[in-house]
């Protein structure tokens, strides 16, 4: 079982690699000639490229990262509490036809994710399965791990079956044991064979036909009208594992298998990872936290950038009064606080993903890119080529967009890795203190707190959460160097 998860790995990853490095740029590269656009890079651009290639440590950091990035976008496929597929072959009665219910929750949960809640409800994309429709009782959600458990064995059922009337018999001389010692204090002899109070014989009944049920089942999940397909790794960020013995934080590293005070939960397994203190596993939570990490530092940097690029490049082009009027607006802009603005928002409302974007960009994201562009267009403006376009005519637009942009964008391509790794640090500092995302969202943020405050008794909790940072801003950052060290204007020039 194990060779064939490792496999599963291997196999998830080279599809991962094939999408982001063969499928992606292939289709971008049709779809920008069949918008018109030339979609050839120039010899410099490939001397640039190939350089970057050579300096191996950040090329495969570069690999990595990206392939672990596209991956993530797919990850309720292969780490997730909800099944892959569910199905239940319901007996028919007579003259009917026989009725099998199938649902995709995993899938549909990854849909719902990218498509709007109305646009889902009308497609039927529904990741809840109610227990009734697959052969058990009540309408509350499928117990998937019990059920790909009864799945793969069904002598599992005879077992809790077994377990629940062994309950019944502890439980029924736990309470002649309390009987027994109250009636040593009043100084009375408890008589066993008196009736059992009533509540207590409706209770041991209802656990009875529970263990009736459970029989039951087991002739359909013999019969093979049951199927069920879990995931890799059959946990999520949204599951509080709450069925787990003690009090959660689980330690990690801890596979024996145990049971619980709960007679009709089954024996368990503690993820090899461990919980937070919210009872959701930490490796989900890293998976997670990593994708909402990266695209948040993704979209803030596209977004910032993309204003600051455009405002630098109209002060260094126009100049003059224009230039002057918009750096004052922008060092008064630059003086707000940022953190003070959000911990005030934060106060009065919860901010989502997107409202901390937007205020990031507004705030920061955008200034510091505009200076560096602001002074590659002055150095460009008084080219030769620049004076020729405008000299034939060339409107500014053009001039801007097509001939003096492509020869500034060195400090975007550079800057881009080290702004990926401040907004990275960004969102988690203010997950830490408490004023970032929703608390149902994953955030390693939120795991250092909770790891922070119980340093010496749960230290995985900062472990885990340490790890998984240092190793993405360490690969953000050794790709940085290495595109500087690519695009470095001097390793092509030459004295004249």
């Amino acid at each position: 079982m194990i060779l064939f998860k490792l496999l599963l790995v291997v196999l998830i990853c080279l599809a991962g690699w094939w999408l982001t490095h063969r499928a992606v740029p292939w289709t971008a590269v049709k779809l920008g000639r069949l918008a018109g656009f030339r979609m050839k890079m120039t010899p410099l651009t490939v001397r640039r490229v190939r350089r970057f290639q050579q300096i191996r440590r950040g090329y495969w950091c570069f690999v990595i990262l990206t392939t672990a990035f596209v991956l993530s976008l797919f990850l309720e496929f292969y780490v997730n509490h909800r099944p892959l597929y569910i199905a239940f072959e319901a007996p028919a009665a007579e003259g009917e036809d026989t009725r099998t219910h199938r649902q995709f929750p995993a899938i549909a949960s990854w849909f719902r994710l990218w498509l709007p809640e109305a646009a889902s409800e009308r497609l039927g994309l529904s990741a809840d399965t109610r227990s009734e429709d697959f052969g058990l009782k009540g309408d509350s959600s499928v117990p998937y791990h019990d059920y790909s458990r009864w799945a793969r064995d069904p002598e599992e059922l005879e077992k809790d079956a077994a377990s629940i009337e062994e309950w019944i018999e502890e439980d029924k001389e736990r309470f002649h044991a309390m009987m027994e010692e109250f009636a040593a204090q009043q100084d009375e002899v408890h008589d066993r064979s008196e009736p059992l109070p009533d509540d207590k014989i409706a209770e041991y009944e209802e656990k009875r036909a529970e263990a009736a049920f459970l029989r039951e089942l087991k002739t359909h999940f013999e019969a093979g009208r049951a199927r069920i397909l879990m995931p890799l790794w059959p946990y999520s960020h949204q599951q509080q594992l709450l069925h787990l013995p003690g009090q959660p934080p689980h330690k990690p590293f801890v596979r024996d298998t145990v049971s619980t005070d709960d007679p009709t939960a089954s024996p368990t397994r503690i993820p090899f990872f461990g919980t937070d203190f919210e009872g959701n596993e930490i490796l989900a939570q890293i998976l997670y936290g990593f994708r909402i990490s990266f695209a948040f530092a993704m979209s803030v940097a596209f977004i910032g950038y993309l204003i600051g690029v455009s405002i630098g490049a109209m002060m260094g082009y126009f100049g003059g009064w224009f230039d002057i009027i918009v750096q004052r607006i922008i060092e008064v802009w630059g003086s707000i606080p940022f953190l003070f603005v959000i911990i005030i928002i934060a106060s009065i409302m919860q901010p989502s993903f997107w409202l901390l974007a937007i205020l990031l960009v507004c705030l920061q994201a955008w200034i510091g890119i505009t200076f560096f562009m602001r002074g590659e267009f002055y150095r460009e403006k008084a080219r030769d080529y620049v004076q020729a376009a405008s000299a034939i005519g060339v409107g500014d637009p053009k001039i801007i967009g097509r001939h003096i942009l492509p020869n500034a964008l060195v400090p975007v391509v550079t800057y881009l890795p080290f702004s990926i790794v401040a907004y990275i640090n960004t969102l988690v500092a203010l997950d830490y203190l408490g004023f970032g995302l929703p608390p149902e969202s994953p955030s390693w943020g939120r795991l250092l707190r909770q790891g922070a405050e119980n340093i010496i008794n749960h230290p995985h909790l900062v472990g885990f959460a340490v790890v998984a940072m240092a190793a993405t801003l360490f690969c953000v950052v050794l790709i940085g160097e290495a595109v500087r060290e690519a695009f470095d204007p001097r390793k092509y020039s030459r004295l004249r």
